[in-house]
């Protein structure tokens, strides 16, 4: 199955009912390929350029049956990406250049950080840290 992030347009046809068990499959926690913004994955690079400027990867993601868990990688490879760069100054040529990121092959449901870090159970809704939601860029990469 293809994942959302990255499914084609809808064809032409009628549209149908997505089964339940398909719905389910699909949003389960498990390795689904998105886009991966390179300066977010090389923070300590500020003076290259990259193009592209994100990249395709295998990453956990999905819901979990309970909602103390969360998704997490089990299993991890590193996975080694041709890209262009730039320094930003001087104008130098662009190069190629080859770049590791890290890909998540398996995934599992863990115990979420707050869960294990919570120091009281009465703890005001005001004052609890808000969930931080992957915001997508103009270029369509997740930050």
């Amino acid at each position: 199955m293809v994942p959302a992030q990255i499914s084609q347009p809808p064809e032409k046809e009628k549209s149908r009912v997505i089964p339940l068990i398909e719905v389910m499959e699909g949003s389960n926690c498990q390795p689904m390929k998105q886009l991966v913004d390179v300066e977010q994955e090389f923070p300590e690079e500020v003076r290259y350029i990259y193009i592209p400027a994100c990249v395709p990867l295998w990453r956990c993601s999905g819901c979990c049956m309970d909602d103390s868990l969360e998704c997490h990688p089990a299993l991890e490879r590193n996975v080694t990406l041709q890209v262009m760069h730039r320094e930003i100054f001087p104008r130098i040529y662009s190069q190629s250049v080859e770049l590791t990121f890290v890909q998540h092959h398996k995934c599992e449901c863990r115990p979420g950080q707050k869960r294990l870090n919570d120091k009281s159970s009465s703890e005001s809704i005001k004052t609890r840290p808000r969930r931080r939601k992957h915001k997508k860029t103009a270029n369509g990469c997740v930050k």
